[in-house]
């Protein structure tokens, strides 16, 4: 049999070519696929910030102006912490 890579004369049952160390079949199993989501570090950067702009936001902001800013704060912060949860589920 000869290596499709280097075409290199090798043994019939050879796994891997021992010229230039390549695999002789295509693999059977795919690899793992990457895990999605963010990193936790980057999740809870999103959230500080968050949370660091509610306690500001008193300053700049009053009445209808002020809790709908909260609101999207809170769901910034939720979105960030479930795309790191969303995540989790591909690294076990």
């Amino acid at each position: 049999m000869r290596c499709r890579f280097c075409d290199t004369e090798i043994a019939d049952k050879a796994l891997i070519c021992y010229r230039c160390g390549r695999a002789t079949t295509d693999p059977r199993v795919a690899p793992p696929s990457r895990p999605r989501g963010i990193p936790l570090p980057a999740a809870l950067g999103v959230i500080a910030a968050a949370a660091g702009a509610a306690v500001g936001l008193p300053e700049v902001a009053d009445g209808t102006v002020l809790y709908a800013g909260w609101a999207g704060l809170a769901t910034l912060a939720a979105g960030a912490l479930g795309l790191w949860w969303g995540g989790r589920a591909g690294r076990r």
